[in-house]
């Protein structure tokens, strides 16, 4: 059996490559066998591929697991234009990476946080049918289905809302601005100081990259490019990929209900609820990986189940 690892080290990756992007190379780091089952895993906002060295670290027995840094992020290239951080581009980026290190072969993913909603982005597009075999999201919707939710919800909310709305709009821009959050959440250890105080979460075992600066300003700018373009004008995004759900039950970031919509738009999903904290990926990195390799498991346990016997 696996031992899990003190989260307070980085397990270093056994390789570490590049894949060369128009507009941004892309730092990959990858654990175990070269030839096993690949498993992709994306990281959140101001967060490195570092957030996974645990769980990459546990499910290298059995998969071969592949990180990268997002663009901007940690040791990968920084586009200056706003538009280069698009959930597009970094949809393309995940398609790169995959084709890059598995051309043949689907691969399995899971993303935290934002790097859930790059995924989205991703297992919503034509070619995920056949490069992507499941999909586990940890704190991270589908910001069209959640758009399409909260429509649904309120359809008159805009002109109910009038000038507060318009004053909410303005603030959340003001908030998703590089500068103002670069002052207010910084040094790294606010985080913990801040989940302690809205959720009652006890200290991070956060690994703070030496980029973390850069890395801010490149999170402010997905989010200021993406949240409200995608959330104020969703669009119809549905997948056939298997997906499974990892819901916080006491996340104070990402609240369960936000979760609802997906149901609609996905073929196949399944819906774990989970009692703990944000930083899944750091604060219980067993749980996640047990979650994503049993999850894989069922899945081979179908397939196998409805394959014709031969002749």
């Amino acid at each position: 059996m696996t031992e899990l690892l003190d989260t307070t080290e980085t397990p270093r990756p056994d390789r570490t490559w590049t894949v060369h992007r128009d507009g941004a190379d892309l730092a990959v780091f990858e654990w175990g066998d070269a030839a096993a089952e690949p498993l992709v895993l994306v990281h959140g906002l101001t967060d490195t591929h570092r957030v996974w060295t645990t769980v990459a670290a546990l499910l290298a027995d059995g998969f071969r697991v592949i990180t990268y840094d997002v663009r901007g992020h940690g040791r990968s290239a920084t586009p200056a234009p706003l538009t280069e951080y698009r959930l597009d581009r970094l949809a393309e980026d995940f398609f790169a990476v995959v084709d890059a290190a598995s051309p043949r072969k689907p691969v399995h993913t899971c993303g935290h946080g934002w790097g859930a909603v790059q995924l989205w982005e991703a297992v919503c597009d034509e070619r995920a049918n056949t490069r992507v075999a499941s999909f586990t999201a940890i704190a991270g919707p589908n910001l069209d289905h959640l758009g399409l939710w909260l429509r649904a919800l309120a359809p008159r909310a805009g002109r109910e809302l009038g000038d507060l709305g318009w004053w909410l709009l303005r603030g959340a821009r003001w908030a998703l601005t590089p500068r103002p959050i670069a002052r207010r959440l910084y040094p790294p250890r606010v985080r913990g100081l801040l989940v302690r105080q809205l959720g009652g979460i006890s200290p991070l075992p956060a690994r703070v990259a030496p980029t973390w600066r850069a890395d801010l300003v490149a999170g402010a700018r997905i989010a200021r490019t993406n949240l409200l373009h995608h959330v104020s004008k969703p669009r119809v995004r549905r997948t056939a990929v298997p997906v499974q759900l990892l819901v916080d039950t006491t996340d104070p970031f990402v609240p369960a209900a936000v979760y609802d919509a997906s149901a609609r738009w996905v073929d196949k999903l399944w819906r774990r609820a989970v009692p703990a904290d944000h930083w899944l990926p750091i604060t219980e990195p067993l749980l996640v990986a047990e979650a994503i390799a049993n999850f894989v498991d069922d899945l081979r346990a179908d397939r196998a189940a409805i394959r014709p016997r031969s002749s």
